[in-house]
C-alpha cells in the first residue's frame, strides 16, 4: 500500500499553505504560470550538461528510484545527473516532473544515502501542491527568472505573497523529509546525507548537541514567535539552525506513534478526524468529470479544470480550420470571378485632371450645402466661404505671423494642428479654446506652443462652465454618499454615470460648441480662402494630417519625414480634395474586393449549411440541432481560411492581368511598363490579401497557445483523477475492514486490479477492479469496460461511485 501524502504531511506545511492560499492573487498567479510555463525550455536550461540515467547508464543509482515511487504511489519521473562539484539534488517540471542529482553527490555518496535523497525529492512530487512548489523554486532561484518575466506576474507577486510562498516552500521540505524517512524505514540515512551535503562529517557530529540548535516550531502558534521563525527561515541568516531543525523534526517524527502506525498500515486520516480527506457516502453522486471538493477556495478543483478545458476546447474549435476541398474550390472560384470583374470593370485607375476636378466640385458643393444648413444662403462659393469664415472664427488662425517659427501662409494649415481633420486636430482646438495655446509643428518637425492673447471675457467664458460643472459633480457625490449611508449600498453604476453626466452638462456644452466651431472653420477652409475660392490651398486631408502628426513624434521628427510631408502638401498641393479623388478611385478598386468578401462568405454559409444538414439527418435530429455557430460565416477559422485563399487568388489574377496589359501596351519599354502596371494594379485587393495572411498567422499562433494550455491542464486533471481514485481505494479499504471481512479475498483481487491499473495507467484494469468490488457491495455496475464508460460519460446519466 502506498504512503499517501495526507498521512505524513507536516502540520507547519498545512498551516503555511493555508496562509498562502488566503491571498486573492494566488489563483491568478497559478493561472498565469500554467498558461505561460514552458516546461521543456526550463528543463533544457537546467539540464544543459546533464545525462539521463537508465538501465544502461548509472544503473546502480537508477534502480533505487522505482521502489521509492511505488512506496509513495507516484509515476516514475525521469532521473538526470548534471556535472557539478557541489553535492546537490532537486526536482523540476510541473506536469512532467523530473529529478536531477549532481555528479559530486553520485560519486561521493553511498547508494543507501542517495536513495534517501531521491525519496525526499519524490516526496515533493507526491505533494498535491507540487505546482506551487515548482513556482517557488523558480522564483527563489537567482539563475532562473522565467516566472518573473511572465507578463503581469510582477504586479501580482507582491512582497507579502512572495514571502508566504517561499515560507511554505521551506515548510514543504519538512513533509518531503518525512517521505524519505518512511521510504528508508528510519531517519538515520536522511540525517547522514543532509549533514554530508551541508559539509559536515556525519561520523564526527554529535547529533544530540546538533539537535539543540533547532528552531522550536511548537512555538509557531504564538504570533510573535511565528513571525520570528518566518523571518529567520526566509533570511537564511543561520543555515545551521535550519539544518538542525530539519534533522530534529525528522528524528523526532521517526520515533512518533503516527510514524509507526503509518508503517504498519493502521494509521488513517479519517480515524484522526482530519478534514483533508472527504469521506464517501453510499448515496454520493459524482458527475462525469469526477469533481472533487477541496479544502481551500483558492486551490484548483476539478470543476475549475473542467470549466477551463471546456473554454479551451471551444476556443480551439473556433481557431481550427474545418474547411474541406469543396470549400477551397469555391474560394478559388470566387477569387477568379473577382479577378474577371477587376479586369473588365475596374481596369486602369489613373488620377487625371478630370478626376481631381470632380473632387473639387464635390468639395465646393459640400461647402455651399453646409453653409445653407447653417443659415447662410449665398449663391456664389466666394460669398459662402466669406460668411463661414466670419461665423466660425478661430483664435489661433493668425498667431503664427511674426512668431518666427518657420510657418508661412502656404503651409500654416498643415503646421497648425487645429486645422487637421483628425482627433488630434480636435484636441488641439480644445486646447486653444480652454488653455489659449496654439500648437504648431513646422517643416523641420519642431514643436511650437504660441500663447494666444486672452481677454477677460475669454477667461469668464471658459471658467464659469468649468466651475459650475465642478460644483454640480460635488453635489452629486455628496448625495451619493448620503444615499450609501442611509441604505447601506452604493447607487447602481448606470445611475451613477447618468448623474455625473448630467452634472457635467455645462462643460460638455462648451466642448460641443468648440467642436462645432472647429468643424465649421475647417469647412470654410476646404476650398481655399474667400480670395481664392475653389482654387487656393485647402486644408490637409486625413492621411496627410495623420502622417504629419506621426512624423512629428520625437523618434521620427529628425528623419526628414516632416519635410517630405510638408512638400507633398505645399509643393505637390495634395490637400483634402486630392485625397477625396484618391478615395473615389479606391472605391472603384474596392468593388471586386467587396465581391470576394461577400460572395465567399455566402458560399461558405451555403456549403456549411448543407454539411450540417447532412450531419443532422444522419443523427436523426431536427434543424434545431444544427450548430449555427459553425454555419454563420463570421468569427471562425474556416471562413477566414476561405477568405485568405479567395483574396490571394484574386491578387494573383489581378497581378497577372496588370502585367499582361502593361506588357502589351509598353512594347518593351520598361518605364512605360511600370506606369501601366501601377495604374492597373488593385492596391485595395493587395491590402486585403495581406491582412488575411497576417490574420491567418495570428490565428495559428493562438491555436498553438491553446493546445499548449490544454496539454498542461489535461496532465493536471489526470494527476487529480489518479489522486481521486486513490482516495476511493482508501475508502473501499475501510469498508472492507469494517463490513466485508468475509469477502476479503474478492475485495483484494479488486484492489489489486485497481492498483495495477493505476500503476500501468490502464483504465480497463481499473474498471475491472471496480466491477468486482461493486458486485460484492450488491450494486449493479454502470459500466464494465472502457467503451461503456465512454458511453456513460457522453450520456446525461449521473456517474455514481
Amino acid at each position: 500500500m502506498a504512503f499517501r501524502p495526507e498521512l505524513y504531511v507536516h502540520d507547519l506545511d498545512k498551516t503555511a499553505f493555508e496562509a498562502f492560499s488566503r491571498f486573492p492573487e494566488t489563483e491568478k498567479l497559478r493561472e498565469l504560470c500554467i498558461k505561460n510555463c514552458d516546461e521543456q525550455t526550463v528543463k533544457n536550461h537546467i539540464l544543459s550538461d546533464g545525462v539521463q540515467l537508465g538501465k544502461n547508464n548509472m544503473p546502480e543509482i537508477y534502480h533505487l528510484l522505482p521502489p521509492i515511487c511505488e512506496k509513495l504511489g507516484i509515476d516514475l519521473p525521469e532521473l538526470y545527473c548534471v556535472h557539478s562539484s557541489k553535492m546537490h539534488a532537486a526536482v523540476g517540471g510541473c506536469a512532467h516532473p523530473f529529478i536531477y542529482i549532481t555528479s559530486a553527490l553520485a560519486e561521493q555518496t553511498e547508494p543507501a544515502l542517495i536513495a534517501s535523497v531521491l525519496a525526499h525529492e519524490c516526496g515533493h512530487i507526491a505533494d498535491p501542491h507540487f505546482l506551487y512548489y515548482s513556482m517557488a523554486i523558480q522564483i527563489m532561484s537567482k539563475t532562473n527568472d522565467r516566472i518573473l518575466n511572465i507578463p503581469d506576474v510582477d504586479n501580482i507577486l507582491t512582497p507579502s505573497l512572495s514571502k508566504a510562498l517561499q515560507f511554505w516552500a521551506y515548510c514543504s521540505e519538512l513533509t518531503a523529509d518525512r517521505a524519505a524517512v518512511l521510504c528508508d524505514g528510519s531517519a538515520d540515512h536522511l540525517i547522514k546525507v543532509l549533514l554530508k551535503i551541508h559539509g559536515y562529517d556525519p561520523d564526527q557530529v554529535n547529533q544530540s548537541e546538533f539537535f539543540q540548535k533547532a528552531l522550536n516550531l511548537d512555538n509557531f502558534a504564538d504570533e510573535n514567535n511565528a513571525n520570528q521563525i518566518i523571518d529567520k527561515i526566509l533570511s537564511q541568516e543561520d543555515s545551521q539552525s535550519l539544518l538542525a531543525t530539519r534533522l530534529y523534526e525528522s528524528n523526532t517524527w521517526a520515533q512518533s506513534e503516527q510514524y509507526h502506525r503509518i508503517l504498519k498500515g493502521t494509521y488513517s486520516v479519517l480515524s484522526e478526524n482530519n478534514p483533508q480527506i472527504k469521506s464517501f457516502d453510499n448515496e454520493e453522486i459524482i458527475n462525469a468529470e469526477v469533481q472533487v471538493e477541496t479544502s481551500s477556495k483558492n486551490s484548483m478543483s476539478e470543476a475549475d479544470i473542467q470549466k477551463e478545458l471546456v473554454r479551451i476546447n471551444s476556443e480551439l474549435d473556433r481557431y481550427t480550420n474545418h474547411a474541406d476541398r469543396t470549400e477551397y474550390a469555391l474560394a478559388v472560384g470566387a477569387g477568379i470571378v473577382a479577378g474577371i470583374i477587376d479586369a473588365v470593370y475596374v481596369g486602369e485607375t489613373t488620377m487625371t485632371k478630370g478626376t481631381i476636378g470632380l473632387s473639387h466640385k464635390q468639395v465646393n458643393h459640400f461647402i455651399q450645402e453646409y453653409a445653407k444648413a447653417r443659415g447662410i444662403h449665398k449663391d456664389r462659393l466666394k460669398d459662402a466661404i466669406s460668411e463661414l469664415e466670419k461665423e466660425f472664427k478661430v483664435d489661433q488662425d493668425n498667431v503664427w505671423k511674426g512668431a518666427n517659427i518657420r510657418v508661412s501662409a502656404k503651409n500654416h494649415h498643415l503646421a497648425d494642428l487645429a486645422h487637421h481633420p483628425t482627433p488630434a486636430g480636435l484636441l488641439a482646438a480644445l486646447i486653444v479654446q480652454f488653455l489659449r495655446i496654439g500648437i504648431f509643428v513646422n517643416r523641420d518637425g519642431e514643436w511650437h506652443f504660441v500663447f494666444i492673447e486672452t481677454s477677460r471675457e475669454d477667461i469668464i467664458r471658459n471658467v464659469i462652465p468649468a466651475v459650475i460643472t465642478a460644483i454640480l459633480n460635488w453635489l452629486v457625490t455628496m448625495d451619493e454618499q448620503a444615499f450609501e449611508e442611509e441604505y447601506g449600498h452604493k447607487l447602481p453604476e448606470n445611475i451613477h454615470r447618468i448623474a455625473h453626466l448630467a452634472a457635467s452638462t455645462p462643460i460638455l456644452i462648451e466642448i460641443a460648441k468648440c467642436a462645432d466651431n472647429w468643424f465649421g472653420h475647417l469647412v470654410s477652409d476646404m476650398g481655399g480662402s474667400k480670395n481664392t475660392a475653389g482654387a487656393g490651398m485647402g486644408i490637409p486631408g486625413v492621411f496627410i494630417s495623420l502622417f504629419y502628426e506621426i512624423a512629428a513624434l520625437p523618434i521620427l521628427k529628425d528623419t526628414g519625414l516632416p519635410e517630405t510631408m510638408n512638400n507633398l502638401y505645399q509643393k505637390q498641393k495634395i490637400d483634402l480634395r486630392h485625397e477625396l479623388a484618391a478615395v473615389n478611385l479606391a472605391k472603384k478598386q474596392a468593388v471586386p474586393v467587396l465581391f470576394v468578401e461577400i460572395f465567399t462568405r455566402v458560399l461558405y454559409f451555403v456549403a456549411e449549411l448543407i454539411k450540417q444538414t447532412e450531419i443532422m439527418k444522419q443523427n436523426g435530429g431536427t434543424y434545431k440541432d444544427i450548430d449555427w455557430q459553425k454555419v454563420i460565416p463570421f468569427n471562425n477559422r474556416s471562413v477566414n481560411r476561405m477568405l485568405t485563399i479567395a483574396s490571394m487568388t484574386f491578387t494573383t489574377a489581378d497581378t497577372t492581368d496588370a502585367a499582361v496589359h502593361a506588357a502589351l501596351k509598353s512594347k518593351g519599354n520598361w518605364i512605360l511598363f511600370s506606369g501601366k502596371f501601377a495604374a492597373r494594379y488593385n492596391y485595395v485587393g493587395a491590402g486585403r490579401a495581406t491582412y488575411a495572411i497576417v490574420k491567418e498567422i495570428s490565428s495559428e499562433k493562438k491555436k498553438a497557445e491553446l493546445i499548449h494550455e490544454k496539454l498542461l491542464l489535461t496532465e493536471i486533471k489526470k494527476q487529480t483523477d489518479i489522486q481521486r481514485l486513490r482516495e476511493y481505494e482508501q475508502w473501499l479499504t475501510e469498508q472492507v475492514t469494517i463490513f466485508l471481512a468475509e469477502d476479503i479475498t474478492e475485495f483484494m483481487n479488486g484492489f489489486n486490479d485497481i492498483q495495477k491499473g493505476i500503476a500501468e495507467d490502464n483504465s480497463n484494469q481499473i474498471i475491472k477492479g471496480n466491477v468486482t468490488i461493486q458486485k460484492i457491495l450488491g450494486r449493479d455496475p454502470q459500466f464494465t469496460n472502457q467503451k461503456e464508460f465512454d458511453a456513460l460519460m457522453d450520456s446525461d446519466e449521473a456517474f455514481i461511485l
